[in-house]
């Protein structure tokens, strides 16, 4: 069935369900949702593209894990914008992504500009698995409905 590739228990499980023509709906076991939609769909809104959804969640785990990383430094006030540029040449792939952290650093901490540096150098080299998955790809497989693997990459 799987080409003798073995299955490996799932660190993260997310089911996507077709709620209507480009509308999908995907559900974590907690039983958090987000939709989904093409961005030219009124009928699809208010909804993510999944491409958003990529961009998402590498603010937000490169948040919570600055959160541990820079800890030395207040950020309440922090602010993560991270932006996608593609061109015809990235083949329907995302070309650059920019991870920008935005707020004013504390002035009465003399060393929050390097502390904060080290933090999110330290988010993207060592602890957010969804920027360094993106940064170095992963292996993906897809399985057909009758269990054999249609696609394989990585």
């Amino acid at each position: 069935m799987n080409e003798g590739v073995p299955v490996a228990m799932a660190d993260y499980r997310i089911e996507t369900v077709r709620n209507g023509y480009r509308q999908w709906t995907a559900r974590n076991d907690r039983g958090a949702e987000v939709r989904m939609g093409a961005a030219d769909d009124p009928d699809a809104q208010p909804s993510f593209t999944p491409v958003e959804l990529l961009l998402a969640a590498m603010g937000g785990c490169g948040g919570m894990v600055v959160d541990r990383t820079a800890r030395a430094v207040e950020h309440e006030d922090l602010k993560i914008v991270v932006e996608s540029v593609s061109g015809p040449e990235d083949d329907g792939r995302v070309g650059r992504i920019r991870v920008s952290y935005e707020f004013e650093l504390p002035e009465s901490n003399p060393r929050a500009a390097e502390v904060f540096a080290r933090g999110v150098r330290l988010t993207h080299e060592k602890f957010c698995t969804v920027s360094r998955t993106v940064e170095h790809g992963a292996a993906v497989e897809a399985v057909l409905p009758d269990g054999t693997v249609g696609f394989r990459a990585g």
